[in-house]
């Protein structure tokens, strides 16, 4: 059931949207004060085409805005745009080449992106295999420059995003997505180890397989991580007051150019948030910019607010242990009592996996677990019922004869108390018979016979079994019955008594309907009782 269940990609998706849940309970949170964003929208390109400067722009004009960074003091410019084609002017190449080296010399870092092809697999889980797939590095003419390399996977777009690839080995050489090259140099400026293999800081272990892939921590919808549009950065080219960084008023004519100075020592990511460029992914927050994505990834590691999961041999520990809790539910409980503890159990557990999310930055396994509690749960369930269905249909056409319906549904209630084998109990045997029934029956034909003891045996059994007494056996024209067993009574003797009391008034006021077309004549009854 878990294989076809997985199979049909149902465990993807509820694991997918519980995740999404957990993450909209926890909130929005304030990222990483370094972080900036600057967008390449619509709104960007429509005004640059008005001054003549058409989409996608010029290398010239992000050597502009790479040297407008370097001069503002910006530590890194990571551009999540791919310059791996040659540029129709070689001059286009050059000047982003001489921004590149210029940046350098301020103290400004550029990171460039290489493109790799990488296969999808469910979940947005991209597969990677060494050596595999291509990779698209920048032009020859910015190589020269030596910038610092960052991979973006072309063939995870439009998917649902939540782990970030943090290394790719390609040949011989470690590639490195843009938040780890980035936190990569933080480290080392810091004098700290980073250790490519595992993607281990100190002891702590980030990244859950050889590619250190991690979950990334998002910390809000898209625009949390501050945006500036692209066009602000440049009033030579377009007319101010049409955008502003979010959050500020719009009413400042008087502002010639964004402030690129208070990110002084800070990271900028610069790419696209255009709509015909179909580069956004989908995340917990719902859509969000790749570009964004990518910052978001880089807040998770500046804040050291990696996601935790746990291990394969944990999540099956829990899996067996609600397996278990839910058959001990439906075993060992009323129905409605069990379905209560139920109830409160898988409540109590998702609000766990909450609690651990938003205060531990653990993730917890929601599907497995929670579908075994509940099949586990109903199946063991629906078999009692139906175990103790069958268990009443043979009581009751074992006892319905015999006993009362009071006493029948007693037994269903406690069937052990059917159980006479080994027990001693103290009860009340009747013995009941007709006198001379030997030279009553010489008068009567076969059918006679039959229909005679037919009214009077039946009379018996209903006031055998309105005492509460069991009719253990008829012999021809006597019947056996027993009090306090098989269900317990508190005064068995006196029942019997007033059973037989009750046969002798039975004989004398109803004799008319017992022998009424039939030729026999009025006759006595006897009745005998042991106690012990």
């Amino acid at each position: 059931m878990a294989t076809s269940f997985n199979g049909l990609g149902v465990a993807a998706f509820t694991e997918m949207f519980f995740k999404r849940a957990v993450f909209h309970i926890r909130g929005v949170e304030k990222p990483d004060p370094r972080l900036l964003i600057v967008g390449i929208d619509d709104i960007t390109i429509s005004h640059m085409e008005d001054a003549g400067i058409l989409y996608p722009f010029p290398r010239t004009l992000h050597a502009a805005l790479i040297r407008k960074l370097a001069d503002a003091g910006v530590r890194f410019a990571v551009f999540d745009i791919l310059f791996s084609t040659e540029a129709w002017d070689i001059s286009e190449d050059e000047a982003l080449r001489d921004a590149i080296l210029y940046a350098r010399e301020k103290g400004t870092d550029v990171i460039l992106s290489c493109a790799v092809q990488s296969s999808l697999g469910v979940a947005g889980i991209e597969a990677q295999v060494e050596g595999y797939g291509s990779l698209e590095d920048p032009t020859n003419t910015l190589l020269e420059a030596n910038p610092l390399l960052a991979t973006v996977h072309t063939g995870a777009k439009l998917s649902y995003k939540e782990i970030e690839s943090a290394i790719t080995p390609h040949q011989v050489q470690m590639y490195y997505s843009q938040a780890t090259q980035v936190y990569r140099q933080l480290l080392m400026e810091e004098g700290k180890d980073f250790d490519s293999d595992s993607f281990a800081y100190g002891i702590r272990q980030i990244g859950d397989s050889a590619h250190g892939d991690f979950f990334i921590n998002y910390i809000g919808p898209s625009g949390t991580v501050p945006n500036v549009n692209f066009a602000l950065l440049f009033p030579e080219y377009v007319e101010l007051g049409f955008a502003r960084e979010e959050g500020e008023s719009t009413e400042a004519p008087e502002e010639k150019e964004y402030d690129l100075s208070r990110h002084k020592g800070g990271i900028v990511f610069v790419g696209s948030q255009a709509e015909a460029d179909n580069d956004y992914f989908m995340t917990p927050f719902g859509q969000m910019f790749g570009v964004e994505t990518n910052a978001q990834a880089l807040n998770t590691l500046l804040t050291r607010s990696w996601i935790n999961t746990t291990d394969a041999g944990l999540s099956l520990v829990l899996v067996v242990l609600l397996a278990l809790l839910a058959w001990a539910f439906a075993v060992n409980m009323r129905p409605l009592m069990s379905f209560a503890a139920f109830t409160v159990v898988l409540v109590a557990y998702e609000a766990l996996i909450v609690l651990m999310f938003v205060n531990g930055n653990l993730l917890m396994p929601f599907t497995y677990p929670t579908v075994t509690f509940f099949f586990s749960f109903f199946f063991s369930l629906s078999f009692r019922v139906l175990t103790e269905e069958a268990e009443k249909r043979r009581i009751r056409a074992t006892f319905g004869r015999y006993l009362s319906e009071d006493v029948v549904k007693e037994i269903i209630d406690s069937p052990d108390l059917a159980d006479l084998g080994g027990n001693e109990r103290e009860v009340a045997l009747l013995f009941s018979d007709i006198r001379n029934y030997s030279t009553i029956s010489e008068k009567l034909d076969p059918h006679q016979t039959v229909e005679f003891l037919n009214r009077f045996l039946s009379k018996v059994s209903d006031v055998i079994m309105s005492n509460g007494g069991f009719v253990d056996k008829f012999m021809g024209d006597g019947a056996m019955a027993i009090f306090g067993a098989p269900v317990p009574r508190e005064n068995p003797c006196a029942d019997a008594v007033r059973t037989g009391l009750q046969m002798a008034e039975l004989v004398v006021d109803r004799m008319e309907d017992l022998t009424q077309g039939l030729p026999v004549p009025h006759f006595r009854m006897g009745v005998g009782i042991h106690y012990g």
